[in-house]
């Protein structure tokens, strides 16, 4: 009896600390970096087994949305994803079992019906918490990019203002800046450089990696300006004053949103303590 349960307590464990590690932030991919910065080496020697596992898991399961933008805007792999989506799933559908069996050797019972509804429960919900977590991520990532990008189009009407050609005004307003969305686009312009691409075609192809369609927007306008030799300054202008009103009409919303839920847990503070101030009386009257 005593391997059994400590069999189903190591089983136990292991599926809540791979819980628990979903809901902690993952550090960026080291593979992704190397893989901007153009490194040599063969590229299965860069490959985790995790990795591996979860290219033969998307293989199997081609059925499963990956979130490609946002993993790559987070800086993670999707192999690695997958792998840890399918590993809580499993944890889940195992835990419920492994409780039942301790309850068992306990001497409690319970009807199969229970533990089976309750083994897919938790399995359908841990499967889906990477997505969860992920998209909300992803969302304050691209939050944070936007409002470095408006800093950013401030930089390159600057420089176009002081003269510069377009592509100079893109390449010297990102060495301006700092922070992690201003590395991503001077990698992005970097990487446009050495394959011998325009900078806007860069920018390009990194709003269509992360899903930044304001990025998108500036790739196409500094495009023109580029090619055709047109006057950018007030289209650039333009662009970063929407862009500074729809950040704050979108923080104007989240704070009403904020405002809205707390008027339920003032309603149940209230109405508590309203029970307090008469429950005397109710207690002398039917006591």
């Amino acid at each position: 009896m005593s391997a059994w349960l400590t069999a189903a307590g190591a089983l136990a464990g292991l599926g809540c600390w791979l819980a628990v590690r979903e809901l902690v932030p993952a550090p960026p991919s080291l593979r992704a970096a190397i893989d901007r910065l153009d490194s040599g080496g063969r590229p299965d020697d860069r490959i985790s087994p995790r990795a591996r596992i979860g290219g033969r898991l998307a293989a199997t399961v081609p059925w499963v949305r990956v979130p490609v933008q946002d993993l790559r805007l987070l800086g993670q792999e999707p192999a690695d994803w997958l792998a840890r989506k399918v590993s809580l799933g499993l944890a889940g559908l195992a835990s419920v079992p492994v409780l039942s069996a301790l309850l068992a050797l306990c001497g409690m019972s319970l009807r199969w019906t229970i533990p089976a509804g309750l083994t897919i429960a938790l399995g359908a919900v841990l499967f889906f918490v990477p997505d969860v977590f992920t998209s909300m991520r992803a969302r304050a990532k691209r939050a944070d990019f936007r409002h470095a990008l408006t800093s950013y189009i401030d930089l390159v009407t600057l420089e176009r203002g002081a003269g510069s050609a377009p592509t100079e005004a893109l390449e010297a307003a990102a060495e301006v800046g700092r922070g992690w969305a201003f590395e991503r686009i001077r990698d992005a312009l970097s990487r446009a450089r050495k394959a011998s691409e325009e900078p806007w075609d860069g920018l390009a192809s990194l709003a269509a990696e992360i899903g930044i369609s304001e990025l998108a927007d500036l790739a196409e306008i500094a495009g023109v300006a580029g090619q055709e030799g047109g006057r950018i300054l007030d289209t650039l202008s333009a662009r970063a004053e929407s862009m500074r009103a729809e950040a704050l009409a979108t923080a104007k919303a989240q704070a009403g949103a904020r405002s809205t839920t707390m008027v339920l847990p003032i309603a149940l503070l209230a109405g508590g303590f309203l029970v307090l101030l008469i429950f005397p009386d109710f207690y002398r009257l039917f006591g």
